[in-house]
């Protein structure tokens, strides 16, 4: 088939639970009578996020992306292993800025300051595969994490101009 060409649309019957959602989002949307405790309106439970499975498809849309490549793969040194490891890392609710390694740092640094040609392109390229992979309330909470991160670590820079950041978390040196 063509790009000028086109098939049949199907409906959504509703039979398939979570159709439409990204394999990093589970079906975690719950109808049964504990969803709703208060009565009225019905209001389901929040998706749960699968960590593994987002990690994997931000590493996977960034290796896509020629630039963005590019340059996760200097500041790694070519380690994409580690760069996954710095995003379960960053992702995780319990970050603090002081336990963030080098690299941690550099990438919450490039999610989100706009400065440069690569951050005018990662924030943004960032935020919208957050929408893309996840409902609205889970991704919102994940991008005002991320941005706490990056905004405690340049209060902390501010503060100790010219200390060399030496993370360390449960008992080891990155």
């Amino acid at each position: 088939m063509s790009m000028m060409q086109s098939g049949p649309v199907e409906a959504f019957d509703g039979t398939e639970c979570g159709a439409g959602l990204h394999p990093a989002v589970g079906t975690g949307f719950s109808f049964d009578a504990d969803a709703n405790p208060g009565g009225g309106d019905i209001v389901p439970q929040q998706a749960v996020v699968d960590p593994a499975a987002l990690v994997s498809a931000l590493v996977a849309a960034f290796r896509a992306h020629s630039h963005i490549n590019n340059v996760m793969t200097h500041v790694s040194g070519a380690r994409w292993d580690e760069i996954e490891r710095a995003l379960h890392i960053i992702l995780d609710i319990a970050a603090v800025p002081a336990g963030l390694s080098r690299l941690e740092a550099n990438i919450v640094d490039l999610l989100c300051a706009e400065r440069g040609v690569t951050g005018r392109i990662f924030k943004p390229y960032f935020e919208t595969l957050l929408a893309r992979l996840l409902p609205a309330v889970p991704a919102g909470h994940l991008q005002a994490h991320v941005l706490s991160l990056h905004q405690a670590a340049q209060i902390y820079e501010e503060d100790n101009p010219g200390v060399v950041r030496i993370a360390i978390k449960t008992g080891e040196v990155r």
